[in-house]
């Protein structure tokens, strides 16, 4: 067996902020995140965080991918549990008042006959109702303490982060269509900033409405905070070198700003107009190992759970569908794959240890079945502190796109590793619906 170079951790280990979501700066000078957890959807929850980044508060409560955490003004928590497709309300004794679960007579369905669908913000309004982006419903919605819609308004593209404004308009990132947008009650844009093009916003997942009258945007896959005029102008950004996609600002009276950093180095920061960093709240710790070559890649060994022993299920993405499934007809041993149905991605990974500079050439066998999105073998890689070096993932070095059915294929490419990384995760990945094979991969340095 190959070494391990790191041990990680426990799994769910409570105050382990993973991937930072939503950030919040409370009246007491602490900080509350939304904390979605590890690639394998374990370890979701809200924590507390005092300025020394001592945990003070957390609440875990079987949250799967949990978006958003809001402090109400009774000193409830206000949890958007995404792919648990709920809102919840939970004290400080981590007692649940409110779960959208029991709307509907238990069933979680709204008076207008649907259910939540990943929804990924909340805010409680002056009336003590909610303001819920809806992701796949493509909608934000206004709803009571039972489940009634008072409010809709649709047509967007995988909104985030509907923002009530003191007007009683609303904020929306429609993120899938690279804009934000301002409506009123009437439901008529009243403003917008966004062409659709990735040049000027690439999937916003942010928007608040500072108080000199400009609008903040977090700007996610250009891995940047804007300050836009209502003109259109803008009159300030933050920008990393390395690939952050920030997901949620939040404007401080102090005139900083807290980002939660995601995908990038696991933590949040607080930033002034400077781009200094002037706070930071980091205590992350690999939940998975990091060999230091390629392991279990003929697939003899499987762990008792079903997946290929050394390889992680990643989940995180995957919208609470899809699982491990094995070719029991394969010869000479069966080989494992990925069964996928809803819209997200799926991978079954490994974390390897490269070295910069060197060139790495991987080769498998791929057979799909009925795939109506994408399937492949791709490499992600990341620096030292586990941010990736690709924006998304059609930039990472891979093998062939593969749609529809196809029989065993042989397939090879080679990586070249870039100076500032230090593993790489050697994914099998499936998009949409599907199923999708491997068998004898291998991983070797030219």
């Amino acid at each position: 067996m190959a070494e391990v170079l790191s041990k990680g951790c426990e799994r769910g280990l409570a105050g382990n902020v993973e991937m930072p979501l939503s950030v919040e700066r409370l009246p007491n000078g602490n900080t509350l995140i939304a904390d979605a957890g590890d690639e394998a959807g374990y370890g979701s929850e809200v924590v507390e965080v005092d300025r020394l980044g001592n945990i003070v508060w957390h609440y875990a409560g079987g949250l799967r991918f949990a978006h958003s955490a809001r402090r109400l003004k009774n000193g409830n928590t206000l949890i958007t549990d995404t792919t648990n497709n709920r809102l919840l309300e939970v004290t400080s004794d981590k007692e649940v008042v409110m779960n959208s679960d029991d709307w509907g007579g238990g069933t979680g369905r709204l008076s207008d006959g649907s259910h939540l669908h990943y929804p990924n913000e909340a805010y409680e309004l002056e009336d003590r109702t909610f303001l819920v982006t809806d992701r796949n419903n493509d909608r934000c919605i206004q709803v009571d303490r039972e489940g009634n819609v008072l409010w809709s308004f649709e047509g967007l593209h995988h909104p985030h982060n509907a923002n009530p404004l003191p007007n009683g308009n609303i904020l929306i990132c429609d993120s899938d269509d690279n804009k934000v947008l301002e409506i009123n009650r009437n439901k008529e844009v009243v403003w917008s900033y966004g062409d659709g093009s990735t040049e000027t916003l690439w999937w916003p997942r942010g928007v608040t409405r500072l108080a000199n009258g400009n609008t903040l945007i977090t700007d996610s896959k250009n891995h940047r905070i804007v300050e836009v005029t209502p003109e259109g102008e803008v009159v300030w950004q933050f920008q990393t070198e390395h690939v952050d996609k920030f997901y949620i600002t939040y404007a401080t009276s102090e005139d900083t700003f807290l980002i939660s950093c995601t995908d990038g180095h696991h933590q949040v920061i607080e930033v002034d107009r400077a781009g200094n960093i002037v706070w930071l709240f980091r205590n992350y710790r690999r939940p998975f190992p990091i060999y230091e070559k390629l392991t279990n890649g003929f697939f003899t060994e499987v762990d008792p759970s079903g997946v290929p022993r050394h390889w992680v299920l990643a989940t995180r993405l995957s919208e609470g569908g899809g699982k491990v499934i094995w070719d029991t007809d394969n010869r000479p041993r069966p080989c494992p794959g990925l069964e996928y149905d809803r819209p997200g991605a799926l991978f079954l990974q490994q974390s390897i240890a490269v070295k910069p500079g060197a060139t790495y050439r991987i080769g498998y066998e791929i057979k799909t079945v009925d795939v109506e999105g994408v399937a492949c073998v791709l490499v992600d890689l990341f620096d030292s502190l586990g941010g990736s070096l690709f924006h998304v993932i059609t930039e990472m070095p891979s093998g062939q796109y593969l749609s529809g059915t196809n029989d065993w294929l042989p397939d090879m490419f080679e990586v070249k590793v870039p100076a500032r990384a230090s593993y790489a995760d050697l994914r099998l990945f499936i998009s949409d619906k599907g199923k999708v094979f491997i068998r004898n991969v291998m991983m070797h340095r030219v």
